[in-house]
């Protein structure tokens, strides 16, 4: 019996160590216009969403003004772009990201990005 309980332990440790984390987006905007958030390649992800508001927290888990299923990375990267979008310095951008890794959905929440500067080169 305490071998059981033992190996039940151990399991659970391992299945609770071995959860998967959403890699922190990385959001770059651009001047005068147009903003791209980011998480970089891991093997396994087949999907990368992107959902957002500006300058609005969100009420709960929303679609929000932004809502894209990226279906492939590029460059390394799953990547939600907007050209058209204006962000003035002090504005918010709150966001969360939901990620398909090995068959299985993880969300990161309470995403928040404060506008400081601008990206000076934008690549798209």
């Amino acid at each position: 019996m305490r071998l059981l309980l033992s190996c039940a332990f151990i399991l659970t440790a391992v299945v609770l160590g071995a959860a998967y984390n959403v890699p922190a987006a990385q959001v770059r905007v651009f001047y005068p216009k147009g903003f791209e958030v980011s998480i970089p390649h891991e093997e396994g992800i087949s999907l990368f969403a992107f959902h957002g508001k500006l300058n609005e927290e969100f009420d709960g888990l929303e679609a929000g003004s932004w809502a894209r299923d990226i279906p492939s990375a590029k460059n390394g990267r799953w990547t939600f772009r907007d050209r058209e979008t204006v962000l003035n310095i002090g504005d918010t951008l709150y966001y969360w990201t939901y990620v398909i890794y090995n068959g299985l959905g993880y969300r990161e929440d309470d995403g928040a990005y404060v506008v400081t500067q601008y990206t000076p080169n934008r690549r798209y």
